[in-house]
Formats: C-alpha cells, structure tokens, sequence
C-alpha cells in the first residue's frame, strides 16, 4: 500500500474524533438524531478547519445503514464513503468546475434517484470560485432540490458567495482550532506513530498551524520526515526559521539595558540562522502584549509564549511604553513591505525601541529585571484613619509591608532639564503642617502624594473613571466632565487623586483652590467618596516618579507628613457667648445676669 500523508490517515471518521467545532458538531448530531436535515448547508471557515471532513461525516450518517451509532463506520455504505467511491456521494472541486456548463450537468443528473443509499450528497468544494453565471444556474436546484439531494457547499471566502445562494441554505462558520486542542490532537498522531516528542516542538508547531488541524499535521509530517523519528523544537526552529524564546528574550533585553554592541551582535547572531525577520518582528510583539496582560492580571492561565519568570522579566518595562514599543514594532512591521533591506529595517526599530526607553525609564543591569517590577515599588506603611473627612496623615512604619505603591514612569517629551537631589544630598526636611493650602505642584508635594498613594484604590478608580462621559452633559458638573474627559488617574489616596491632563492649560484651572468643594462632590458621583483633585502635566509627573524611584534606592525618602487636601472650616461661635465673654473680661464674671 501506497504511503498515505498524515492528515489523510487521520482523517477523523466520527464526529466525536472532531478537533474544535463543538458548537457545529452537536447541532448536526442533534439533527441526525430528530432526522430534522435541512436540504441545503454552507460550511464557511479558514482552511484545515473541517469543512470537508464534517461534510463527509454528514453524508455516512445520512445514509448509514448501522443499528448501534450514526455513522457506525462499519456498513457497506460508511466503508465506502470513507474511501471515496460510493457512487452517491458527488464531490465537485468548485476552482476547476466553475463554469455554467459543469453546473448545468450536474442539476441534469440531481433529478435521478440515488444507485445504493437513501440519499445524494454533493459536496462543492471552494464554492466561491463558481462564476456569475454557474450561481445563477444553481439557485432554484439549491432552493427546491430533489427529497433524496442534499447540497453541502464548503467555502474560505463567504463574502464572495452571492447572498441568494447563502439566504437557501444553513450556514456553519468554523473557527480556528484553539492552540492547545491541535498541541493534543498532534501528540495523540505522534504516540500512535511511536514518534519521541517534547512538549515545547509540539506547542510549536501548533502555534505554527494558526489554527488549521490540517497545516498542523502537514508541518508535524515535514518535521518528522527531518528529524528520523525524533522531533525537538531545536529541529522545527531549523526548518521554519524561527527564533527560539530565549532568542527573542534576549533581544529584548538588550535593548532594555541600552547595550547596542551586544544587540547588534544578537542580531548577526539570528540572521546566520537565517531567521525569518517579519516573523521575528511580530513574535517580539506578541511576547511584549503577553507581558502586559500578566502585568495587568498577574494570571498565569493567559501565557501562552512565556512562562511566569519570563513576564516577570518583562514586566520591568512599564504597561504603558510596552504597549508603545509594540507600536513602534508594527510601523517597523509594515514599513517591510516596501523595504529592499528588512534587516536594517529591523535593526532601525530595536533602536528606536532603545531610545524610547532610554527617555522613559533608566535600566543598567540584569539584575533590576529578574527582581520584581522595580517600577512597583514597595513602600512599607501603615495606615491612620485621618483625623476628619478633610485631611489625611498617613505615618511609615518601614518595618511592615501592608500596601504597595505602584508608579508609572510616563514618556517626558521636550522637558527641560531640572536640577534634582544629588546622591549625597539629604532630601529637604519637611514640616508637620504646611502653613497653607498646597495647590503649586512642586517636586516635594508630589513625593509626598506618591508616599500616601494607594496601589488598589488607584486601580478601583480607574475602573470608574471612564464614567465621566456621562457627567459631559450634566448642568451640575458639565465644566469639569469635559475638562476631565480626557484625563488618566495615575495615583489615588483616601482623600485625593492625581489625574494627568493632555492640555496643560487645564491644569490650573482644575487646582485651582475655588474649585475644590465643587471638585470633590464630583470625585463623589464618580468615585463614590469626596477626593481633592490634583491636574499634573506628563514631563512633571516623569521627573517626580524617577526622582521617587531614586530616592527610595537609596533610602532617602523623605518622612510622611500632614497634608490638608481641604480647606477647613472654622467652627461657628455663638455670637451671644462672644457678648458674654467680652462683659465677663470687663467687668468680672458674676456681677451681673444675662436675661436676653
């Protein structure tokens, strides 16, 4: 016998051997079983999803003739479909038998009744590819054919399909097989084989497969075929030019400690290789957005292409420049279609990557990657519930480590070079209580915010923030709704929350000291507590988080001290008792009596 490819020989023969396509799979089945078969299906989805072997599935059981299951794969008839010669069974190739001619034969023979089973199948393969003209000729046959005829039409491009051809039969889209589901499906052909395997080639070539059980089985037989019954993910890089994680890690990391000697030697390193750079350039975008996502859930269940530790060292980076390096990777990516260098194309990119960092945040060795995210910085506090409902004292204890504090480095564009504390320099001695109100956002007030920030309650605002929309057109809070529209919370307290604004003409209208009892019943309605609202622009907010980050490092942060986020208010006196006091300062207390 005839060598036969994998996915010929694997070709499941029932529907429960089917990969993927459950919610298709039980509706036919449950259809078979009512004998509820509709005259007329259209199988749409991408290739090697199953449109061709769900339809063969669906022409043994309606004409199987077994007792036990549908098909039962047994009888004369499922026999004979599974190897392609039973005479009721018509498939048509729609890419080499498109013209009106082919279709007109074939509705001449549709009336006949069928030689063997109970029923005529004609599966119509890339249906799309039938002309004007073949659609045309096919409609009223399709729209009332024959008791004993059932059309199947299978199709990758649905949109090409006239509507009138879709409006006469029931329509079945298949999805791309999930990842993990084609990775079992291949182990499975693989210990039938009696094939050694690891783990980490089989994930491979199921992420190769992009969702086609057929291309999986395709690629999996050329990689068998390479490695003499043995296959490693070393040999699947080989032959389909593909960087290794740890390849693509490393990359990474060069660019994230400014090292371009050693980046460009990585570089020469993959091309020798002979690396496919596109594929590579949209692989380090994926790495980057899985590292977001932990960043963001910190769930283990959503790496697909990297472990734990390798989001962890990843998520040194912050969320939001991650998400715009992977920017800068897709322009690199699409200027590739034009480029007759893809390489310096890519070199270009991974540098630019290194500059955007190189403005963003400050890295220099290996070790600040593999700790946690150093830009998530511990602050041992503990907190003192305030003294009223208008300031807020939160005191240190830096033996504890009840909260984190999670700080955001934001791209400084254009800013003007600042003299900030030396190394050597003790950090400024602040005073219990300020004097006065503080609305001038200076380097030191916005320390001693991001001392009383709160990690969750940031994120817990977040969450609502984007309700302001709904207040754009409330009388109530109208101005500041639309003056806030636009915003992005970047740290939260008990009492307060600071809000970086795109327009810095904003800023000082929204601290200003007028606006704060107006402010905090609108942090009220959006938030649900009364919070002092603090406006800061990009490049101050940067310089005040690396500056915070510096201090820390060196354990010069500076003390916790009280600060009235509100403007209290003095207590009413009685204007009688003034009257009183001021007799009983000038004459004596007890001389004389006070009757109105």
């Amino acid at each position: 016998m005839s060598y036969k490819a994998l996915y010929r020989k694997y070709r499941p023969h029932s529907f429960e051997t089917v990969v993927g396509q459950r919610h298709i799979i039980k509706t036919l089945q449950n259809a078979l079983q009512q004998h509820k078969m509709s005259h007329a299906y259209l199988f749409c989805g991408p290739r090697g999803t199953g449109k061709t072997t769900v339809a063969k599935l669906v022409a043994k059981s309606l004409n199987c003739i077994g007792t036990t299951k549908v098909p039962c794969n047994q009888c004369v008839h499922c026999l004979s479909i599974q190897q392609g010669n039973h005479p009721d069974v018509i498939e048509i190739d729609a890419a080499s038998n498109n013209g009106v001619d082919q279709i007109r034969d074939l509705i001449e023979k549709v009336k006949y009744a069928p030689l063997e089973g109970k029923y005529k199948i004609y599966i119509i393969d890339e249906v799309h590819m039938l002309s004007q003209g073949a659609f045309n000729a096919l409609l009223k046959t399709l729209e009332e054919p024959p008791s004993h005829v059932v059309f199947i039409l299978a199709t990758t491009e649905p949109n090409k399909v006239l509507p009138t051809i879709i409006s006469r039969c029931q329509r079945f889209d298949f999805n791309r097989v999930n990842s993990k589901d084609i990775q079992e499906r291949i182990e499975e052909v693989l210990v039938q084989e009696k094939i050694k395997f690891d783990h980490e080639a089989t994930r491979l070539i199921s992420q190769l497969a992009d969702g086609g059980v057929r291309d999986a089985l395709s690629i999996l037989e050329q990689c068998i075929a390479y490695g003499e019954d043995q296959i490693s993910v070393i040999q699947v890089n080989e032959i389909y030019g593909i960087a290794t994680t740890q390849d693509k890690l490393k990359l990474l990391i060069d660019v994230l400690k400014q090292d371009v000697a050693t980046l460009m030697s990585d570089i020469e390193a993959i091309t020798q290789k002979h690396i496919d750079i596109k594929r590579l350039t949209n692989e380090m975008m994926d790495l980057l957005k899985e590292a977001v996502i932990y960043d963001y859930t910190k769930d283990e269940k959503l790496l697909v292409k990297l472990s734990k530790t390798e989001a962890l060292e990843l998520n040194i980076i912050p969320s939001l420049i991650a998400l715009e390096m992977i920017t800068d990777l897709m322009e690199t990516a699409e200027k590739y279609r034009s480029a007759s260098n893809v390489l310096s194309y890519f070199e270009i990119g991974l540098l630019k990557l290194m500059g955007r960092l190189d403005k963003d945040v400050k890295i220099a060795h290996k070790t600040d990657l593999i700790e946690a995210n150093s830009l998530v910085i511990e602050l041992a506090n503990k907190q003192v519930k305030p003294e009223s409902a208008y300031t807020q004292e939160i005191i240190i204890d830096k033996t504890e480590t009840d909260s984190i504090i999670e700080l955001e480095t934001v791209p400084i564009q254009d800013a003007e070079p600042i003299e900030l504390l030396s190394d050597d320099t003790k950090p400024p001695i602040h005073s219990e209580k300020p004097s006065k109100l503080k609305t001038d956002l200076n380097l030191d007030f916005l320390l001693q915010l991001m001392l009383m920030a709160d990690k969750q309650k940031r994120l817990d605002d977040a969450s609502k923030w984007g309700a302001i929309k709904d207040y754009t057109t409330d009388p109530q809070f109208m101005k500041m709704a639309n003056w806030l529209s636009q915003s992005e919370i970047k740290m939260s307290g008990e009492a307060f929350v600071v809000v970086w604004v795109k327009e810095e003409s904003l800023i000082k209208e929204i601290n200003n000291d007028k606006l704060i009892e107006k402010n905090s019943e609108f942090t009220l309605s959006v938030l649900g507590r009364k919070a002092r609202i603090f406006a800061v622009a990009e490049k101050e907010f940067g310089l005040a988080s690396k500056e915070f980050i510096r201090l820390k490092e060196i354990k010069q942060l500076p003390e916790k001290t009280l600060i009235p986020l509100f403007k209290e208010e003095k207590p009413k006196v009685n204007k009688q008792e003034t009257k009183v006091d001021h007799l009983n300062a000038v004459f004596g207390e007890g001389l004389f009596d006070t009757i109105d």
